[in-house]
């Protein structure tokens, strides 16, 4: 899928609300991991640049960088108006 898809469709879910719930993934498939390509800091190299020109502000990227994956991965769920405490 082009870079140019993937970054609408991040937009599209920002859109929709979902800047909470955002994460950005890498991984190495096929022929491009065999002839050394562009590695996992191509999410932050190119598609967070693509991002930012697309229009997407500092504060709403430090959540999808930093904050959600950091909430992600000490398996706190985000509470809720229905939670009980």
């Amino acid at each position: 899928m082009p870079d140019e898809q993937k970054v609408a469709m991040a937009l599209a879910l920002l859109d929709a609300g979902h800047s909470d719930k955002l994460l950005l993934s890498a991984d190495f498939t096929g022929q491009r991991t065999l002839d050394a390509g562009p590695g996992y800091g191509r999410t932050l190299t190119v598609f967070v640049p693509m991002l930012r020109k697309a229009g997407v502000d500092e504060a709403t990227l430090h959540a999808i960088l930093h904050d959600n994956p950091r909430r992600f991965l000490a398996f706190v769920p985000k509470k809720t108006s229905s939670s009980i405490d």
